[in-house]
């Protein structure tokens, strides 16, 4: 009973979001965001998990474009690509909805990611730890992104 009343004053709600600076032009960071089967050179749970068996359906790239991954680290799950332009895109997911943006700035591209959603009820406590089960990964795979945009040379726009 003091669960369920404690859940009533939380709310069931959450939004995470992080931002980076790439020095690419938008293009190169849109390539590798955009192809879920360049996710692997930059997002941390590939890392944490190097046996993880992710399978790859729908698009090539871009809308459309579906993941499912199997893992017994990071956990099961899946992505879909559900909106996308040059200006960033929006993914599906199990738990909730992700969110990407591009936007060219003098040197570079402003990246940010951001995950949302809505808990359950009797989950709604888990938005007390989102940022902390969230932000670290964030920050790792925007950093992993970076550095694998930074080191792809940068074609002429024709």
């Amino acid at each position: 009973l003091a669960f369920m009343s404690f859940n009533l004053f939380i709310s069931p709600e959450y939004k995470v979001e992080r931002s980076v600076e790439i020095n690419v032009p938008a293009y190169i960071v849109y390539e590798q965001v955009t192809d879920l089967r360049q996710w692997e050179n930059w997002a941390i749970w590939w890392k944490k998990d190097t046996a993880m068996i992710t399978n790859y359906s729908g698009a090539e790239r871009g809308l459309g474009a579906k993941m499912i991954w199997i893992s017994d680290v990071v956990g099961d799950g899946d992505l879909e690509i559900i909106e996308c332009s040059s200006q960033g895109m929006k993914t599906k997911l199990a738990w909730g909805n992700g969110s990407w943006h591009f936007e060219e700035t003098e040197n570079g591209t402003n990246v940010s990611w951001s995950m949302n959603g809505k808990m359950p009820f009797l989950m709604s406590f888990m938005t007390m730890f989102i940022e902390d089960m969230v932000v670290p990964d964030f920050e790792k795979g925007l950093a992993g992104l970076k550095a694998v945009c930074e080191s792809i040379p940068a074609k002429s726009i024709d």
